[in-house]
């Protein structure tokens, strides 16, 4: 397995620090990320190491000597992304200087810090884990994140993804073990799911986010109901319509 990436939390207020390390752990979760979540009280007394993938900074705790870290850090590690946690409209404009790479609104929620970090995509997609399967006489490499579903075949498995369907030389209950619970969780005897592309489950039937009609087992109706609801829950997600 390869390291977790850094990604730092410059903030003097513990609850802002907590709060968003806890958000940025589940957004991990669900992108299938080796993430560490750290909070630095500003300015740094030493540079930021050399893994550090993103750092996002309170708008609150700028000032002269945390701008001069943030330009230090711009000149040191030109890969690492700021994210600036704005409390104010002006907030954006005291930080120029350092190019942030997305602003993120205060109060933090899971939808504003998911959609600044898909703007970063770059600074962090090192971390991201990956799937090595066998494919006919050779093997391909998949990231978990655009992975929506997964659909047994005899011996086989049909990967369901953000770039089409891919059928692959690998078994479902080896998929299985191979991938995170959560977010993916077994429904039924021939089929595996990612929590994050359920649009919507009604009547013992999950609609997933290509319109894929997916019965759920008897038997694992409860628990999943259960579990995609706290899912949705931490992450403040509303359940789609169809």
């Amino acid at each position: 397995m390869e390291k977790p990436i850094r990604f730092e939390i410059w903030t003097a207020d513990g609850q802002l620090g907590r709060q968003t390390a806890a958000l940025l752990r589940l957004w991990a979760e669900e992108t299938c990320l080796q993430l560490e979540a750290a909070v630095v009280v500003p300015p740094r007394t030493e540079d930021a190491p050399d893994g550090c993938a993103m750092v996002l900074v309170d708008s609150a705790s700028l000032s002269p000597a945390v701008l001069a870290d943030l330009q230090r850090l711009r000149a040191a590690h030109p890969a690492c992304g700021i994210l600036l946690l704005a409390g104010t409209e002006r907030a954006a404009i005291d930080v120029y200087s350092c190019h942030p790479n997305a602003l993120v609104p205060q109060p933090v929620t899971y939808g504003g810090l998911t959609a600044a970090l898909e703007r970063c995509f770059g600074c962090w997609q090192h971390g991201l884990r990956w799937l090595d399967l066998p494919l006919q006489h050779r093997r391909v490499r998949i990231p978990l994140y655009q992975l929506y579903y997964v659909e047994a075949a005899g011996r086989n498995s049909i990967l369901y993804r953000a770039g089409g369907m891919l059928q692959v030389n690998c078994s479902l209950a080896s998929m299985e073990k191979q991938l995170p619970h959560p977010p993916f969780l077994r429904c039924q005897k021939s089929f595996l799911v990612h929590l994050g592309a359920v649009r919507r489950l009604t009547g013992g039937e999950l609609i997933m986010c290509n319109d894929r009609v997916i019965t759920v087992a008897r038997s694992q109706l409860r628990p999943l109901q259960e579990q995609l609801e706290d899912y949705r829950g931490q992450r403040g997600v509303e359940e789609e319509t169809v």
